[in-house]
């Protein structure tokens, strides 16, 4: 994607492309949704200035493990040393800092001495909107207080165009009806990418060609695929239809006996097969987990003594190849 420029994208890659150091405010903050080209623009960015400049690229997840193992290990100076003697510091994905208190005070620490050094920082965060609060109000407005750059969704058109110029950049031949499919079904640039590779290795296996007809046998067995994800949404669909209430009334706030027996089992299905916290599954639902733990603990009974329930749980089951 380092060579797509379109509207939707434009001022973040002119910021990349006549970034200097010594005249760029202390912070940049970019954002926008997934798979819109934040990391390819900060590797970039890295490659154009860092790689001379003392500059780090590393994403918040890689911060807060090196942080936690050099606390663990007595190794913070050598941490901190690296950290804070940067001139230009970049930060992929700032929103899976969420809940880490610690390492959020430690990275406020390092933003102070690198700005109070004269470095910089550029960072991204997968959002709709410059949301930082869970970084807490001190670091937040200070993050906020530089430069602020949105990238937009692209268009159906600039999706169109950008798969355009990839197949081409690629030697790929591939119908123009696929590339009008693809763009007109995803959001992202990073998603299209991602069909069409897929789509290139059904049609390998297929040993058929990049027509339209193949992509649509592609794209029906994909969807099937999908739908058979033992995935939160796809069991709360899957245990709907299998104990005869709408998947409406499985989240909403209703009681009939009936619909809670299906939201039990439903929770206890996701907890069973992908394992998720308790939390986790009170989000889908908007419920708070203790309400979950108890939904668990009476379906569980249920099942050993309900043989009809039971069977219908098998039939999920059976649904996700369980």
């Amino acid at each position: 994607m380092n060579w797509f420029k379109s509207d939707f994208n434009i001022r973040a890659w002119r910021l990349i492309e006549k970034y200097n150091l010594e005249k760029a405010p202390g912070v940049t903050l970019i954002y926008g949704s997934e798979g819109v080209g934040k990391s390819t623009m900060l590797r970039l960015l890295y490659q154009r200035i860092g790689v001379e400049k003392r500059g780090i690229l590393t994403d918040s997840l890689s911060f807060a493990r090196q942080y936690a193992y050099s606390a663990q290990e007595n190794k913070l100076n050598m941490f901190r040393q690296r950290y804070r003697s940067a001139r230009l510091l970049l930060i992929d994905d700032l929103q899976f800092l969420g809940g880490k208190v610690k390492t959020i005070e430690e990275l406020h620490f390092t933003y102070e001495y690198i700005i109070g050094n004269g470095g910089k920082m550029v960072i991204t965060l997968e959002a709709n909107g410059p949301q930082l609060e869970f970084l807490g109000e001190r670091l937040a407005s200070r993050f906020l207080s530089g430069m602020v750059i949105q990238i937009d969704r692209p268009q159906v058109s600039e999706i169109e165009r950008f798969l355009t110029e990839y197949c081409h950049i690629k030697h790929l031949f591939v119908d123009k009806q696929v590339l009008t499919a693809i763009s007109e079904r995803k959001a992202n640039l990073a998603d299209a990418i991602r069909v069409i590779e897929q789509f290139i290795q059904f049609a390998k296996s297929q040993q058929d060609a990049l027509s339209f007809q193949c992509f649509e046998a592609y794209w029906e067995h994909e969807e099937q695929r999908i739908n058979r994800l033992a995935d939160p949404m796809n069991i709360i669909r899957v245990v709907a239809l299998t104990m005869e209430v709408s998947v409406e009334e499985l989240l909403g706030p209703t009681r009939k006996p009936k619909v809670n027996e299906a939201r039990q089992l439903a929770i206890y299905v996701i907890r069973t097969l992908v394992k998720s916290s308790f939390p986790e599954i009170g989000k889908h639902f908007n419920r708070k987990h203790p309400t979950i733990i108890l939904s668990f603990n009476k379906i569980q009974e249920k099942l050993l003594e309900d043989e009809d329930l039971y069977k219908k749980y098998c039939v999920i089951l059976n649904a996700f190849n369980v």
